[in-house]
């Protein structure tokens, strides 16, 4: 079990790392895939080895992560915004996911456990987030002013890489409890992130000429 949890560790580090690093350096040439790469296989390892040290729902919240960084990057390595049939079974598997935690957080609160608050708030996160999946890469619809735009594709990509960082961030405030309010280390990161997103959503959209 001490290796599981070392190597769980080393792959934690490497996401905080390359994601910080995606995010601060520019978004192209050979080192932003590199760096792509590298933060990708670390989730892969993340994702099975936080399941045998940590709880359902600890597990459960990783599967949004990895869900998150598989479509952004699979979404970056074909440069379009579309699936192959493989990514969309991976679509369909988020979203029975996303279903489980939003179910295991009213399971929670129907036994007086406070807790389920968490798992309701990022069940249904992850719920809308692969319902909308569904409805874009399985119906077409949906993908607001970026719909049919040629690069729809790069706000694809960045924003579930920037959703997957915060998932990694949010696990590392769980687990090592960083500040004393418990629900604060659920939520702050996620606060923060989305914030992040936002303004870096109207730099991009300003920058291609979208508002």
């Amino acid at each position: 079990m001490e290796s599981i949890r070392l190597l769980h560790s080393v792959a934690g580090i490497v996401v905080a790392v390359a994601g910080l690093l995606q995010i601060i350096l520019p978004k192209r040439g050979a080192r932003h895939r590199v760096v792509g790469q590298i933060y990708f296989w670390a989730w892969l390892l993340i994702v099975p080895t936080g399941a045998m040290l940590g709880s359902f729902l600890i597990t459960l919240f990783g599967a949004l992560g990895l869900y998150m960084a598989f479509t952004g990057y699979r979404i970056g390595v074909r440069r379009q915004a579309t699936l192959a049939i493989f990514d969309k079974v991976v679509v369909v598997a988020g979203f029975l996911c996303g279903l489980a935690t939003l179910a295991w957080g009213v399971f929670l609160l129907a036994n007086k456990v406070n807790f389920g608050i968490v798992g309701c708030f990022f069940g249904l996160i992850f719920s809308l987030a692969t319902f909308q999946d569904i409805r874009l890469f399985f119906l077409g619809k949906g993908g607001g002013k970026m719909a049919g735009h040629k690069l729809h594709w790069i706000f694809l990509h960045y924003g579930r890489m920037y959703i997957s960082y915060i998932a990694a961030m949010t696990a590392f405030t769980v687990i090592q409890e960083v500040f004393p309010w418990g629900l604060a280390n659920w939520i702050l990161p996620t606060v923060l992130g989305t914030a992040l997103l936002i303004v870096s959503g109207r730099y991009f959209k300003k920058k291609f000429g979208v508002i």
